[in-house]
């Protein structure tokens, strides 16, 4: 398993990810925007070196976790890209394994070199592996937000949460 940046050539393979992930109705609220758009980011993403990061078994992309500037988000206040707004998806089979947290790893000491001072991020409250994970990691709950009803018709609630990378060290693996 390879963890690495982001390639623009990685895109088609990205979006593919993103689309099963949403398919499976539990998890993502949205599917995949156009591909332009997502190309058009990502080339920013690899200029800047914002921390994008994949895993890569064999040569299938299997996961992928993404730190946003606020601005590249639609904030506009003028500590928006002080903050960074992480978005994680990893296939099915490949979860329970640690490929979630190496990416995490890999964007946690990313953000901080980039210069965020904190990464936020809202999962559903109904995804317990996934906030074990980031609780694991340090985030802690920030509030909740609106409640949803999932593709697969469960009722849950936005969570938000937030790591302050202020005074973090490098992750225990």
């Amino acid at each position: 398993m390879q963890i690495r940046r982001i390639q623009v050539d990685d895109v088609p393979d990205f979006l593919a990810l993103w689309a099963k992930v949403y398919s499976e109705g539990a998890f993502l609220s949205k599917g995949p925007p156009p591909e332009s758009l997502v190309l058009q980011v990502v080339e920013r993403v690899v200029k800047e070196q914002i921390p994008n990061f994949v895993a890569i078994d064999v040569q299938e992309l299997v996961g992928a976790v993404e730190v946003f500037p606020g601005s590249l988000c639609g904030f506009s206040d003028e500590n928006a890209d002080r903050r960074g707004y992480l978005g994680i998806q990893l296939a099915l089979v490949y979860r329970g394994k640690g490929i979630g947290r190496k990416l995490m790893q890999a964007a946690i000491d990313d953000a901080k070199r980039y210069g965020f001072e904190v990464i936020e991020l809202t999962v559903f409250q109904s995804n317990f592996a996934a906030i074990e994970l980031y609780e694991k990691l340090g985030f802690k709950l920030t509030g909740l937000g609106k409640s949803v009803i999932l593709p697969v018709g469960l009722a849950t609630t936005e969570q938000h949460m937030a790591l302050s990378l202020k005074n973090v060290s490098k992750i225990e693996k």
